[in-house]
Formats: C-alpha cells, sequence, structure tokens
C-alpha cells in the first residue's frame, strides 16, 4: 500500500511538473494593451525618471563605496522600469498620442538601451562606462522634451 502511494504521488507530481513545462515553453505574453496605466506619462517623469537619470549623471564624481554603487544601480534599475511604463503610455491627456508617435517610441528605445548600459557599468563598478552611459541618455532626454515638452526645455 504504501509503494502504491509512494508510486502515485511520484505520478502525479511528475504529471504536474510536465504541465508547468509546458505551461513555461509557451510564448511568452507581453501584451502591453492589457496593462491599464495608473499615472500620467509626466508623473512618471517627474518622480522617477529625473531622479533616476539625476543620479546617473553624478557619476562624473566617482562612486567610491559599495552603497554608492548600489545607488546607481539602483537608479539604473529604475530608468529601466519607468522606461517599460512609459512605453505603455499613462493617464495624461496626450499620453496615449505620444506613445504611438514613432519618434516618441525611437526615444524611448534609445533610454532603455541607454539604461541598459548603466546597469551594465554600475554592476561592473565602472565609472567611464557609467559616465558614457550618461551621454547615453543626453539625446533622447533633451530631443523626447524638445519634441514632446517644450515647457520643459524652455523652463525658466
Amino acid at each position: 500500500m504504501l509503494r502504491a502511494t509512494r508510486l502515485g504521488l511520484a505520478t502525479a507530481a511528475c504529471t504536474m511538473l510536465t504541465i508547468g513545462l509546458s505551461a513555461c515553453a509557451q510564448e511568452p505574453t507581453n501584451d502591453r494593451a492589457g496593462l491599464e496605466p495608473l499615472v500620467s506619462i509626466m508623473e512618471l517623469m517627474l518622480q522617477t525618471i529625473t531622479p533616476a537619470t539625476n543620479q546617473l549623471w553624478s557619476a562624473w564624481e566617482e562612486p567610491s563605496t559599495p552603497a554608492e554603487w548600489r545607488m546607481m544601480e539602483e537608479a539604473a534599475v529604475t530608468l529601466l522600469a519607468a522606461s517599460s511604463l512609459t512605453a505603455a503610455g499613462g493617464t495624461g491627456d496626450m499620453d496615449s498620442e505620444w506613445v504611438a508617435a514613432s519618434a516618441w517610441q525611437a526615444f524611448n528605445e534609445a533610454m532603455v538601451v541607454a539604461g541598459r548600459a548603466a546597469l551594465d557599468a554600475s554592476r561592473n563598478q565602472d565609472q567611464e562606462a557609467l559616465i558614457g552611459a550618461g551621454d547615453l541618455l543626453l539625446a533622447p532626454c533633451e530631443g523626447c522634451h524638445q519634441q514632446f515638452n517644450p515647457a520643459v526645455i524652455n523652463a525658466p
């Protein structure tokens, strides 16, 4: 009886594992249409992206402690996470229009590329690469602000 119970449990476990593996093997779904924005892109920019980019742009003063390098890594992760959200849109009046524009998509993708570079640089504690990642951020940030939110560029 004990052997039959063990065999039954083993069979059930194998079946569940097989079901789980086949579910994992399916195409991943990255349906952003199902993602409901909770804040505007402007709020995300002001509250999340600006502090992260400012942190990354401060890399000209080399991080010297593990905690300072972690702050750079956290800024890069924050930038990447926020880039995913801005790609999906927001609750602002112009957000749907912005996200649909190919220029917006290109600026957002450039921000992702810079964020990945910053993440690699911070994990490798490479100041020169971190400064380079910050430089990669300048063009998409300024270009996006000029095209989609000129009030930011022209603010006193």
